[in-house]
């Protein structure tokens, strides 16, 4: 089948990349851009490309049988652009498959350009694993009124829902909404945990055994129960502020949205209030290292990420900060750039190796669960460290593992 993938985003280069895997002869209408920071994306790629499954080009054929709309959030507009370029075709059998999670509405608008019939199937892949989740999906959403649309939806992605059916029919606005509402959920479950972590520090708790209880709970499940310190990206933050504007004019008046934004916002910059303590709120002059930059591992996203809170407010203290991660990359020096003074930029230190970050440091604030970070060599750290201090952002460590050997630690709620 003749397949059309607009985007140049992770969603748009994993969808051309897999349908081309599954036979289907796939036109990338953008450019291969940051596939580096997505797990055997750039192995997919080069792959498809050199079995000439893939292409890679400005131009496309309108008259194919799919077009697939996998543009960034706020490209809406382009989205409205291809639509009507689609429009001049003659092909009665084309559909469009609408994958880029748009302002409600915006499908309607799509499928009045074009004049096309429309899918929406959202995309709920994570970033570092979208892969996999693209090829063994737990759900296939299909929002679609047009029966036929539906039947060449489903051939299309028969290859990926083989074990069992997968797949969920509904009406175009449920299927919007799922996606708002299913990041609005796990955001709110993430917060909750922050909650409670400040009650198990003030009752002398550990979050970490009552996650455990909660989680064998079977109507509540294990998954997004981990305390931290916030979460990041692109995904949740701007979905929680499109699904809060949805809720607002109805009737709820409750604001738990805005309560779960708020706490997010607060709790990213956990690490450096217990760091403000110990030291007497005395932190000029100090050494800071961050072990991770990106939101989660297996990402160079930073966009939203806990540790550029933390960055920022140990620098306005007076600190220097030296920070280590495995794909801090051209992102990150335009942060810096954009976002802190030359002064600023001189007490930031880039490192090439994580225990090179931590010499002479007075803390050492763990903030992403790289692998690398999970069994810390903690003689070396004792070397490397000035003060014998580490915080766990993500309750990684075995507190008593930690101050058997003479470092002081906090952790998340513990």
């Amino acid at each position: 089948m003749k397949i059309n993938v607009f985007g140049n985003n992770i969603s748009a280069l994993v969808c051309a990349g897999c349908l081309a895997g599954t036979g289907n002869q796939v036109t990338l209408v953008g450019h291969r851009n940051n596939e580096r920071s997505e797990p055997g994306l750039t192995k997919l790629l080069d792959t498809q490309e050199d079995a000439e499954r893939l292409t890679i080009s400005k131009t496309f054929d309108i008259e194919a049988e799919y077009q697939i709309i996998s543009f960034d959030p706020e490209q809406c507009e382009e989205g409205k652009r291809i639509a009507k370029i689609l429009s001049k075709g003659n092909n009665p059998k084309r559909c469009i498959i609408i994958r880029s999670n748009f302002t409600m509405g915006s499908v309607k608008e799509i499928e009045r350009l074009s004049q096309i019939p429309c899918v929406i199937n959202p995309d709920f892949a994570s970033d570092g694993r979208a892969i996999q989740d693209f090829m063994r999906p737990d759900r296939i959403i299909i929002g679609s009124r047009n029966d036929e649309t539906l039947k060449q939806f489903k051939r299309l992605f028969a290859p990926f829902n083989r074990n069992r059916n997968v797949m969920i029919e509904m009406s175009p606005e449920s299927a919007e909404l799922t996606k708002y509402a299913t990041n609005a959920m796990l955001a709110t479950r993430i917060s909750l945990m922050n909650e409670l972590a400040l009650a198990a520090e003030s009752l002398g708790a550990d979050i970490e055994e009552v996650r455990q209880g909660i989680g064998s709970d079977n109507r509540i499940g294990a998954s997004y129960l981990y305390a931290g310190i916030g979460f990041g990206g692109t995904h949740f933050a701007k979905d929680l502020c499109r699904i809060h504007k949805i809720i607002n004019p109805s009737d709820s008046k409750e604001g738990l949205l805005e309560a779960v934004i708020r706490i997010n916002e607060q709790q990213k910059e956990a690490l450096f209030r217990k760091v403000w303590r110990h030291f007497d709120c005395h932190i000029e002059n100090k050494i800071i290292t961050l072990w991770g930059i990106s939101y989660k591992p297996n990402s160079n996203s930073i966009e939203g990420a806990p540790s550029l809170a933390l960055i920022k407010a140990f620098l306005n203290q007076g600190a220097t900060v030296q920070v280590f991660d495995p794909m801090l990359d051209a992102n990150f020096m335009i942060w810096m750039r954009e976002n802190l003074s030359l002064e600023q930029q001189k007490r930031l230190i880039l490192s090439g190796e994580m225990y090179d970050a931590t010499h002479n440091a007075d803390a050492l604030c763990v903030v992403t669960e790289w692998q690398p970070f999970l069994s810390p060599d903690l003689d070396k750290l004792k070397q490397n460290m000035n003060t014998l201090l580490i915080l766990d952002g993500r309750n990684l460590y075995d507190k008593q593992w930690i101050q058997e050997n003479q470092f002081t630690y906090y952790g998340i709620g513990r």
